[in-house]
């Protein structure tokens, strides 16, 4: 009976330093393992945000197309006859290229074309038909929080052609030197989607002469710009992609 209960004092320890054994070679492996996992993973992370900060880096070349709404002011007054010619507002539709160099500054490309509507002439010979107006510009932008939407102001140089088309006769293109200025607001829509919204104010300088004539009708009634500047306005919104 003594021997039996001595083997089976010694067993138990013999199981008991074996179960110790194996726990403290885990542990010891846990610990081996940890550092390299979580250093694994640190790395993978900052891989990853470095890579996201990247390409959200290197998108600062934004292209819209844009449409909206043109307003419109008295283009051309009788130069043989007392007249006024009206253009209506109308629609317009263009494009945008947009490119930042910098987080807050920007240059800027667009295109704008509108077709209004004319009114005007005599009661005894009215004046009906409708004028092109073409616009191209070139100008800065200056952005506020760089964030998932920004607000900005711009100021540009560029061109208006003007184009008539009156009693079923089409003029010739008039292109002359404009500038405008304007406030908006850009708003990312994802990873390659951006909207903005826009409004500007556009003043082209008509060249005008005193009496000197942009456009004669099968009348004989001549036409020549109203003033000196030729005021307009537009209020666009536009969807674009990022690059």
């Amino acid at each position: 009976m003594e021997r039996r209960g001595n083997l089976l004092v010694r067993s138990e320890r013999l199981i008991l330093r074996i179960v110790t054994c194996s726990l403290s070679q885990r542990t010891a492996a846990v610990r081996r393992i940890s550092p390299r996992v979580a250093a694994v993973a640190v790395v993978v992370t900052l891989a990853a945000g470095a890579a996201g900060n990247a390409a959200a880096q290197q998108k600062k070349v934004f292209l819209f197309a844009t449409g909206g709404y043109y307003i419109a002011s008295d283009l051309y007054v009788g130069t043989t006859v007392n007249s006024k010619v009206k253009i209506d507002d109308s629609p317009t539709f263009g494009g945008r290229l947009v490119i930042m160099p910098q987080p807050h500054f920007g240059v800027e490309l667009s295109y704008a074309r509108a077709v209004s509507n004319v009114h005007g002439g005599t009661v005894a010979n009215p004046l009906e038909g409708n004028v092109s107006l073409d616009q191209i510009d070139i100008g800065g932008l200056y952005a506020g929080y760089n964030g998932a939407g920004r607000g900005y102001v711009s100021l540009g140089l560029g061109s208006t052609g003007f184009t008539p088309h009156l009693q079923d006769v089409d003029g010739s293109s008039q292109w002359r030197f404009a500038w405008n200025v304007g406030a908006g607001f850009m708003f990312d829509l994802g990873r390659s989607l951006i909207g903005r919204i826009d409004g500007r104010y556009r003043g082209t300088n008509t060249n005008r002469q005193t009496g000197s004539n942009s456009y004669c009708d099968a009348f004989g009634n001549c036409y020549g710009y109203a003033s000196m500047v030729y005021s307009s306005g537009e209020v666009t919104a536009g969807l674009g992609f990022k690059f």
